[in-house]
């Protein structure tokens, strides 16, 4: 493999790596420690970590989408995986880019009462884009 094969693939690692570790570390520490510290003002601090944790998530996601595209151009990627690699990033992105432009104003608006019904699905998205990350860095092993 060439040096420029190498850095693709080891860019497109640490991209999905950083960002499921940053899903996981915030789902499963951060968030629940938040709640279990602040009880009912925890909901403010969620959401004004929120915008940057998804701003976060958008940055590694374009940068995952544009290496894996390059490194299948050159051949780096095994064809095959790269068929679900790229979707799989696109759909993360995609949860990632929604849960920022649409869920994220309404659960900034909804004030406390209406947190619990927007950070459910704020969960369900979360879940998605997780599981498709760590799909797509499984997948670019092979």
């Amino acid at each position: 493999m060439t040096l420029l094969g190498t850095a693709l693939l080891v860019i497109l690692d640490a991209s999905l790596g950083m960002w499921l570790g940053g899903m996981v570390f915030f789902s499963f520490v951060g968030a629940p420690t938040t709640f279990d510290v602040l009880g009912d003002d925890a909901g403010q601090v969620v959401n004004a970590i929120f915008p940057k944790y998804y701003e976060f998530g958008s940055i590694l996601g374009f940068t995952a989408v544009g290496v894996a595209v390059v490194a299948w151009n050159r051949g780096v990627l095994d064809p095959t995986a790269t068929l679900f690699i790229q979707p799989l990033i696109l759909i993360a992105l995609a949860a990632t880019i929604f849960a920022q432009a649409r869920l994220l104003p309404k659960m900034e608006s909804a004030g406390d009462d209406g947190f619990a019904r927007y950070h459910k699905q704020s969960v369900v998205l979360n879940g998605v884009a997780m599981f498709t990350v760590a799909g797509a860095l499984v997948l670019s092993h092979f």
